[in-house]
């Protein structure tokens, strides 16, 4: 007679595990792939209140962002309602190389393309590439 509960137990619980899978979101623990094409203001440099601006932590060290554009490379979002639930503020990490670029003085005011991998709860950016935006003449 026990082994009938425990039974019925057992099944309700692996049937709403199963019920469970089923309404998972991946795109929840995958983090998307994204694009920010902006420039870092100079240090002490006030922003406009027009300009879409985002407050960086780039290895410890704080710079605002000025976004001119972002875009998922993995879906379909665009814009700002990607990064509306960053409260304006992200960390950025990655390799050496990729967070000494961002952090030179000779990327100060210039256009750049960021890319990397954004995991929303956390606030932060994995960097997987940064490029200049300049258009280059042919």
């Amino acid at each position: 007679m026990r082994s009938l509960p425990l039974a019925l137990f057992l099944a309700l619980l692996c049937s709403y595990n199963f019920a469970s899978a089923q309404t998972l979101n991946t795109s929840e623990f995958v983090p998307q792939l994204i694009r920010i094409v902006g420039s870092l203001l100079i240090p002490g440099k006030a922003a406009s209140k027009k300009d879409q601006t985002l407050d960086v932590r780039i290895a410890g060290e704080r710079r605002m962002l000025y976004v001119r554009d972002v875009k998922s490379l993995t879906s379909d979002d665009r814009d700002w309602p990607m990064l509306r639930n960053l409260g304006g503020f992200l960390s950025i990490i990655g390799p050496s190389p990729l967070l000494d670029q961002l952090k030179s003085k000779e990327s100060i005011g210039l256009p750049l393309k960021i890319e990397g991998r954004l995991y929303m709860k956390e606030r932060v950016l994995m960097l997987t590439d940064v490029e200049s935006a300049v258009p280059q003449l042919q």
